[in-house]
This record gives C-alpha cells, sequence and structure tokens, in this order.
C-alpha cells in the first residue's frame, strides 16, 4: 500500500490564512468559533502551551477581516454570519524574555510596537505618547471612528506575568502596568464588536477579570471542550489516509488507534470526560512516519513551571493523588499560585473524574507521553539518584514485567530504589513509596495508577503491563502478611476478573530508615 504524504502543518503553524492556503490539513474548529463570536463580547481561554491558541487567535482575525475565501468548505460557511470588515487589533505578549531584559520597560515597549504596527497598518494616524494604555485607548478610538467598532485578540496575555514569577517585585510592576492596560477594554467597550484573549492561567487581579463586564471564561466548558485539540471523531475522519497507511505498521486498525489514545489522548478540560489529543504531537507522529515519540514533551517543559518548582517548596509526590475544586483552576491573587493548578493549566495533569456531590475534580496524567516524560523529568530533577533508567536496566524491568516475573522486578527495583530520594518530599509514607515505584514504572512507558477505588476499598497501586495485571499494596514497617491479608479481605482483584489478563496480587514491605524495600510476598489465592 502507497500514500502520497500529505503536506501537514507540523512545526507550530499558527497563521490561518498561511494554514489554509499551504497545507492539505485543517481540523475544521470554526463551529466553535461562530458560536462564540455570535453570543459573546468578551471570551477568555485557557489551554496548556502548543495546543494550537494561537491559531485559534489567527482564525478569528481572519474571520473579522472578513477574508470570506479562506473558510470556503468549513462549517461557518454554511452559517448565517455576517461577513463584515471590523478592523483587528492583534497582540501577542509571548517570546519575550521579560525577566532578563528590561522587564516593565521592555513590556511597554513591545506593546507600543506592536499598537503603532497596527495604526500603520490600517493608514490612521494616532498621536501616541510615552503611557502605552492611553496609546490602546487612543488606537480604538481611532480605528472605530474610521472603520467600525474594532476586534481585540490578546494571544498569551499572562506570559510576562509567568515569565517573572520567580520575581515578586518585577511581577507586581509588570502587573500594575498591565492592569491598566487590559482594563482599557473593559472601559472601551462600546468601541469593541468582540475581545479574544488568550493564555495560561487566569490571575484574577489583571483588571480585565475584575469588576463588571469580566470575559466569558469558556475553558472549562462543555460546549468549548474540543475548541483546542483533536476529538477522536477528528483523528478518525481528518487523518483517515495516515491511519489507513500506519495501521499495518502497528499490528492493524484498531490496535493502531489505541496505541495513539493510549500515547497521545487524554486531555480532559471539563467535567463531562470527553478528551482530546494534542494536535502537536498528532501532527509530528504522522509526518515522521508513524513513530511514537513525545513530541509535545520534548518540546521543553515551560520555563514558568521550572521557577515556580524551584522557588516554591513542593511535595511532590503529591502529584498523583491531586484533587481540586472548581474555584482552584483559576482566579489566581497575589503570591497563591499552587503546584496542582499550575500543572494542570501546563498541560501535565489533566481532569480524570468529576464528583457532582462535593464539587471535587480528581486529577492525573493524561496519557503515557507525559507521565513518561514527566517522570523522567522529576526522576532528573528532583531525586538524588542519576535520574533515566538506562537502556539495560530498563529493558530488564520491563521484560519482567511483561512476563510476570515478579521476584525479577522486585529485584530490579530495590537495587534502582538505593540510589532514589525525591528531595522536595516532606514524609517519608506508605505514599511516598507508592509514588517512587510508580515514577519508575511511569518512566518506562507502562501505566502504574495509584490509590484506584474498589467497591470494598483503596488498592495502593495497579501496574498495566501487557497479558499482566499486579496489584500491590504497600505497608512500611508493618509484615508482608499484613498486605497480603488486606488485598485478599478486600477482595481488590474482583474488578479484574473479566478482564481476560492474569492478575498477580503482591505485597510490599518498605523500611523508612532505608527507604528501600525490607521484604515482598506474593499471594496465590
Amino acid at each position: 500500500m502507497t500514500m502520497t504524504k500529505r503536506k501537514l502543518p507540523i512545526g507550530g503553524v499558527q497563521v490561518f490564512s498561511e494554514l489554509r492556503r499551504d497545507y492539505d490539513v485543517y481540523v475544521d474548529k470554526t463551529r466553535h468559533v461562530y458560536e462564540m463570536a455570535s453570543r459573546y463580547k468578551t471570551v477568555f481561554l485557557s489551554r496548556p502551551r502548543r495546543f494550537g491558541k494561537s491559531l485559534l487567535c489567527s482564525t478569528i482575525a481572519s474571520l473579522f477581516r472578513a477574508e470570506k475565501e479562506l473558510f470556503e468548505g468549513l462549517a461557518i460557511a454554511g452559517t448565517d454570519w455576517e461577513w463584515k470588515v471590523h478592523p483587528v487589533i492583534h497582540l501577542d505578549l509571548s517570546g519575550i524574555n521579560y525577566a532578563k531584559s528590561g522587564g516593565v520597560e521592555v513590556l511597554i515597549a513591545n506593546l507600543n510596537d506592536q499598537l503603532k504596527t497596527c495604526a500603520k497598518n490600517y493608514g490612521t494616524e494616532v498621536d501616541f505618547g510615552e503611557h502605552v494604555s492611553i496609546n490602546f485607548r487612543l488606537l480604538i478610538t481611532e480605528l472605530s471612528l474610521k472603520l467600525g467598532n474594532v476586534v481585540i485578540i490578546v494571544d498569551e496575555y499572562d506570559y510576562p506575568l509567568l515569565d517573572t514569577i520567580d520575581q515578586p517585585d518585577l511581577n507586581t510592576e509588570i502587573r500594575n502596568e498591565l492592569k491598566g492596560f487590559y482594563g482599557v477594554i473593559k472601559q472601551y467597550g462600546g468601541n469593541i464588536r468582540f475581545a479574544f484573549i488568550t493564555g495560561v492561567t487566569k490571575f484574577a487581579q489583571v483588571s480585565v477579570f475584575s469588576g463588571m463586564n469580566q470575559p466569558n471564561d469558556i475553558s472549562m466548558d462543555s460546549e468549548y471542550c474540543d475548541i483546542c485539540g483533536v476529538t477522536q471523531e477528528e483523528l478518525e475522519s481528518v487523518f483517515a489516509p495516515e491511519i489507513g497507511y500506519y495501521a499495518e505498521k502497528h499490528g492493524g486498525r484498531e490496535s493502531y488507534l489505541k496505541r495513539l489514545r493510549d500515547f497521545y489522548n487524554g486531555y480532559c478540560f471539563t467535567k463531562d470526560n470527553i478528551s482530546v489529543y494534542n494536535t502537536y504531537g498528532l501532527l509530528n507522529h504522522f509526518d515522521k512516519s508513524a513513530d511514537f515519540t513525545p513530541y509535545w514533551s520534548m518540546s521543553g517543559i515551560p520555563s514558568f513551571l521550572l521557577k515556580y518548582l524551584k522557588m516554591k517548596e513542593c511535595d511532590i509526590v503529591k502529584i498523583e493523588e491531586a484533587q481540586m475544586k472548581a474555584g482552584s483552576f483559576a482566579d489566581y491573587r497575589d503570591n497563591t499560585i499552587t503546584l496542582f493548578p499550575l500543572l494542570y493549566q501546563a498541560g501535565y495533569l489533566t481532569i480524570t473524574d468529576y464528583d457532582e456531590r462535593t464539587g471535587i475534580y480528581k486529577l492525573n496524567y493524561p496519557n503515557i507521553e507525559v507521565r513518561q516524560t514527566f517522570a523522567e523529568f522529576l526522576s532528573g530533577n528532583y531525586s538524588k539518584s542519576q535520574g533515566i533508567i538506562d537502556g539495560s536496566i530498563s529493558t530488564r524491568f520491563i521484560d519482567s514485567l511483561l512476563t510476570g516475573k515478579i521476584d525479577d522486578f522486585m529485584n530490579l527495583l530495590k537495587m534502582y530504589l538505593q540510589r532514589v530520594d525525591y528531595s522536595l518530599s516532606s514524609q517519608i509514607t506508605e505514599y511516598y513509596f507508592e509514588f517512587a515505584v510508580s515514577n519508575i514504572i511511569n518512566m518506562l512507558g507502562l501505566v502504574c495508577v495509584n490509590e484506584v477505588h474498589t467497591a470494598n476499598g483503596r488498592m495502593d497501586s495497579v501496574i498495566h503491563a501487557g497479558e499482566y495485571i499486579y496489584i500491590i499494596e504497600f505497608k512500611v514497617d508493618k509484615p508482608v502478611e499484613d498486605a497480603l491479608w488486606q488485598i485478599e479481605e478486600k477482595d481488590y482483584g474482583l474488578i479484574y476478573a473479566d478482564s481476560g489478563k492474569k492478575t498477580i496480587k503482591v505485597g510490599v514491605v518498605f523500611s523508612r530508615e532505608t527507604r528501600n524495600i525490607l521484604e515482598w510476598g506474593v499471594s496465590f489465592k
């Protein structure tokens, strides 16, 4: 079977007109754009990096410039959209090192430069002065008088704040400058047709999010859950040629689709459990001969997350038991950014469950790609070990699990744990060891889930490895019989009885003093 390779927009193509004219693939999100622009005056959207926010901004800009030919064949072309030209002020605050290159002065210079360029493009004479907020006001007024109500698009509105997250004084100066600037959007609403603001986080003390006329935050609205990213249906329709061509390489269509889901899917931004693929990873996967490589993760951990982890005393062991109420996802105030919301908004955790009674969201890693690469990051940066497991040991680990050789696995685990000490963990509890083990399994590219609930209790860890499911109960400085008794007494294996896989039940005892395995046992009941 042969296939003419399509030209895919890899490398993060962010200009809608370029994508439509020069590439063979576009995942149509214009029905969402139509709904937003028809119903709302101001919209805010939070999504992780490389999730298509900038392309969405460009799409909105093209729509309001009435570049109708670019939308032929798309969902919005079949609506009653009024193709009326509006002046567009499109600002992008990313790409500058505000922390090292002058801070507030650079921010002001960058904004003024973009405002002047916009005025020039529309042939509008504006008497710009030193104050960027006043300049913004003048530009809105002049454009609306000359060409009609304006459309304002602000991409990565919070980038300067995140870039200076570890410099409180500079961060405060920048926030105060941005308050006045973004406040113009609220003050001059009568001159504005539509405003779209994107970023990673939502800072309550930035003026646009306070007082009257706040933006409609669609970040967790079910209706817009797939405004960025690729749904399963979109994957199978838009990328049908690639799936058909590469399926045989990966064991047939169903096997290939499952592996794609496990590796690249799983990002969920609402309580309705509707997940999407990261577009950046998918496009690179298909373009690079369908190799399963962590393209999104390899593009780099965001600098703001690295700064935060170095600045704060975070207990990383708690990551896999993350729970949050809805209000915790946003509305950051002074110095209140916490680890779980930041990991969620950065794309390293996602919503996995929601309890209607309590209003609590449960979070975990979205997929194998993120599990594996973030585990490597944690091990390499916050463990006193040598970090990533080397190739030969990795192969032996995986082989022992895939073949049911639990003694081989436990001996390897004991050897590796001798050099593991997570320095950001404050307490040496059973959960510390659960995390240490799951982090190792995640680095191997297998799936280890902690705190798995059943009707009778909660399993410490469950490892999925090929035809085997390992149920593990951890104890600290207690008899191994206690762990094995608990597994049997609470009938932990029952939920996997119809899985068609072999279940191995393991009790493991750790020493708090040595931070390593004392003994283990296997239940044969």
